[in-house]
């Protein structure tokens, strides 16, 4: 019913939100953890974009593995749900353009998730952080 749709649709949106800050917390983290590495590499000569290149990879790579476990673990739901004869649930089903949506605003938040912690690695003085 339409209840549900937009309940569903609250919901995906909160979890891709909490997602979001999980990865940004997870690499705010690796950021703090690789302070001296960041500082070495400045120092022996790296340029802002290649940290924030970096940073931004790790965290995009991440969000893509799981955005595909996420897609695995939905279309299994999806199979196993009719296959079952849980006939109050319905019968689940993957949309193509919900998928390609998810997929674009998941690699939107995957993006702002990482920016903030590669602008700020990439800030860092070099000296300060082998200091750190």
């Amino acid at each position: 019913t339409n209840v549900t749709r937009v309940l569903g649709k609250k919901v995906g949106a909160l979890t891709l939100v909490v997602g979001g800050i999980g990865v940004s917390n997870i690499m705010h983290v690796v950021v703090e953890e690789r302070t001296k590495e960041i500082g070495l590499k400045m120092a022996l000569g790296a340029k802002r974009r290649f940290v924030v290149g970096q940073i931004l990879f790790e965290t995009l790579a991440l969000t893509a593995i799981g955005g595909v476990l996420g897609l695995g673990i939905a279309w299994t739901v999806c199979a196993s749900f009719p296959a079952a004869a849980i006939e109050y649930v319905g019968t689940p089903v993957i949309s193509a353009q919900v998928a390609a949506i998810t997929t674009g605003v998941l690699g939107l938040i995957g993006f702002l998730a990482g920016f903030f912690p590669a602008r700020t690695a990439a800030s860092l003085n070099p000296v300060e952080a082998l200091r750190l």
